[in-house]
Parts: structure tokens; C-alpha cells; sequence
């Protein structure tokens, strides 16, 4: 049997994969309760513990980018090389400026803000000292069962009577979790020799913020026109956004991977 770890065990793109493991692997779902990536000494007992034959690293954090993207992300990359283990690490569509869409996959990253410089960084590491590891780009990840922490915020907004502002004009491609979670695996079963670089797994379908938050609302059967509607440019502060991630999938689309639209997750 194959033994994979997942990183971020306990978070939605983690989750989604631990629940979606093939018969055929010894799956590990590790959270932060089980090692803090960010300490390197605790991620190389974790490896030495489960020796990974492959590693989705699913694990994030929007708050500590330093430790918990950039040096977690790092000791995961020294351990795989130490083990021999494959890597698939998951990414953003965020590292782009947001000018230039739809980006391929040979698009170099033109990050704006934190979080995409973080990623960014996350990726050039991974690529230059383990250039065979699959490096998986995707957007906005939704559920409903659990919902995801966007969606979530969405409805709590609206049934508090405090509904979310969302922007207008903020174009991305959103991605049902299961899919994501599906695209993983299938890129798992890949020969290591094909899988390797960058990958772009996005939902089919473009929607800004409001078009997404109106969908969710519709779903719950709560009325969309209670959200705020505001444009990102004019708005969301100081700290530069990029405006439109749009990703091309001519890659994973070649090999058959092709997530749905995520309004077939938004139906009754």
C-alpha cells in the first residue's frame, strides 16, 4: 500500500481528501495537533513516524504567513527530500496581479499582496529543490456539508440581519471542494514523471464575490438582495487586491480532470 500524508488534516481542503482516499492507501491526516509544521523539528519526527510515500501538503493559514506557509512549507519540502516522499502542494490563484487573466500554468507569479507573496515563495522553494513535486493552483474552495468558512459567513451574516458586503468586481474561479478533492487523488495515480509542476484546478465558471454570496443565499432560500454590493477598488482599503484571477485549465483538462461549475453544488 501506498502511504500518504495530508497536511491540514483538519481543514477543508484536508478533509475533503481524508474523506476521499482510495481503497488502495494507508492515508495519515495530520493536523497541527499532531505536529506543527512551523517547528522543524516536529515535522521531521512526524515523517519519521509515518514515512510518507507522498504528501498532499493541504495545510495553510491566512494569519501566520511566515511560519505557517512559508517555514512549514519549507521543513515539509526538507523532509520529502530526506524520505524520498513525492510531494502535491496545494496553492492560490491569489499569487497573481490580477491584471493579466486568464493565467496558464507558465505564468510566473505577480503576487500583490501577503498572502500571494507567501505562496509565491512557498512555490519557488518547492520548486527549486524538489522540482517533481506537483504544484496544485486553485481558487475559492466551497461546501455545503459542512459549510465552508466563506459560505458560513455568508449565512450567518444574512440570518443575524447583518449581512456581508462582497465585491462586485473581484473575478475568480470558485471549485467544489469533493472536486478538488478528486483532482488531487487523480494527479496522485499519475505517473511521478507526469505529474510533476503546475497545475491549475479551478471550477469552469467566473463569479465575483456578490454573485457567489447571491448564490449561497439563494440556496439557503434567504433573499439575495439583502447583500451589500461594493466594489473592491473603492473599498477594501489600502492593501492592494488582485481584481481578476481567472486560471486556464488546459492541463488537468488534457488528463481528464475537469471540476464542475459550483452552482450544481448550490441546488436543492
Amino acid at each position: 500500500m501506498t502511504t500518504v500524508l495530508v497536511t491540514g488534516g483538519a481543514g477543508l481542503v484536508g478533509s475533503f481528501v481524508a474523506a476521499s482516499a482510495p481503497d488502495d492507501v494507508d492515508l495519515v491526516a495530520a493536523t497541527r495537533h499532531d505536529a506543527d509544521l512551523a517547528d522543524p523539528a516536529a515535522t521531521a519526527a512526524l515523517f519519521e513516524r509515518i514515512r510518507p510515500d507522498l504528501v498532499i501538503h493541504a495545510a495553510y493559514s491566512m494569519r501566520e504567513l511566515q511560519a505557517d506557509g512559508i517555514d512549514a512549507s519549507r521543513h515539509v519540502v526538507d523532509e520529502c527530500v530526506t524520505h524520498g516522499a513525492a510531494l502535491i502542494a496545494v496553492s492560490t490563484d491569489a499569487l497573481f496581479d490580477g491584471e493579466h487573466a486568464p493565467y496558464a500554468e507558465d505564468d510566473p507569479p505577480s503576487p500583490v499582496h501577503a498572502y500571494g507573496r507567501a505562496k509565491a515563495a512557498m512555490e519557488a522553494d518547492i520548486a527549486d529543490r524538489l522540482p517533481a513535486a506537483a504544484i496544485v493552483r486553485t481558487s475559492l474552495v466551497c461546501a455545503v456539508d459542512p459549510p465552508d468558512p466563506r459560505t458560513a459567513w455568508v449565512l450567518d451574516g444574512l440570518l443575524s440581519g447583518e449581512p456581508p458586503t462582497l465585491f462586485t468586481d473581484e473575478l475568480r474561479n470558485p471549485v467544489r471542494a469533493d472536486d478538488l478533492a478528486a483532482a488531487l487523488w487523480a494527479l496522485v495515480a499519475i505517473d511521478p514523471p507526469n505529474r510533476s509542476g503546475v497545475w491549475h484546478v479551478v471550477g469552469p465558471e467566473p463569479f465575483s464575490r456578490y454573485e457567489l454570496g447571491a448564490l449561497v443565499a439563494q440556496w439557503a432560500g434567504l433573499d439575495p438582495s439583502a447583500l451589500v454590493a461594493a466594489e473592491s477598488a473603492t473599498t477594501a482599503g489600502p492593501a492592494p487586491r488582485p481584481r481578476d484571477c481567472r486560471l486556464s485549465t488546459a492541463r488537468a483538462a488534457a488528463v481528464g480532470i475537469e471540476p464542475r461549475s459550483v452552482r450544481t453544488l448550490f441546488v436543492r
